[in-house]
């Protein structure tokens, strides 16, 4: 994952500044570009694919500050659970964690770290949603004001200036293609 500002955008390359310097992504035809968009916890569905940032509860338990849904095309992206470091992260405490949801219940909590969970819906029916991903799973509380956002191709150009998540390949040789951009802030 790329994540930064483009510097400068062509039908062959991007070139991406992020916190560490700029980075070049050679860009693989055609292009999709990918903005949230609003949704509602009625558009989490079982076996839907879906990012969840959370923040650890007093008691040990996650509790959902946002709730993001991935296109079917982007199932699997980032699959796993890991610490979110960085600028734009959410800070030192934050956790990402991609997957998919297998179960659904109500609870409420208070605010701590935040984590990021990923993955597909098994049962949303409820405010408690499990996410599976390949070697575990995250229980996570779903208050009902949890910001709730989905992932859909748009049609632009990028552009100077965009915010930017780039999920590029990384060749043998050290050099970086991609596919697939999404919006993270900025112009849209």
């Amino acid at each position: 994952m790329v994540r930064g500002t483009i510097k400068s955008a062509s039908s062959s390359s991007l070139v991406v500044t992020t916190p560490s310097g700029d980075v070049t992504v050679a860009v693989i035809p055609p292009l999709q570009v990918y903005a949230r968009q609003p949704a509602t916890l009625a558009d989490v569905k079982n076996g839907t694919f879906i990012g969840v940032t959370t923040v650890k509860q007093p008691d040990g338990s996650e509790k959902a500050t946002e709730i993001h849904i991935f296109p079917e095309e982007m199932r699997g992206l980032g699959e796993g659970s890991r610490m979110m470091n960085g600028p734009g992260s959410g800070g030192g405490g934050n956790r990402m964690t991609n997957g998919a949801v297998s179960h659904s219940g109500m609870m409420n909590g208070t605010a701590g770290p935040s984590r990021m969970s990923n993955g597909n819906v098994t049962n949303a029916t409820g405010s408690t949603l499990e996410v599976q991903y390949a070697g575990g799973s995250q229980q996570v509380t779903v208050p009902p004001n949890t910001r709730v956002t989905q992932l859909k191709p748009v049609s632009k150009q990028l552009a100077t200036g965009d915010q930017v998540v780039v999920t590029a390949k990384k060749a043998a040789d050290g050099t970086l293609s991609t596919n697939r951009v999404m919006l993270a802030g900025g112009r849209r």
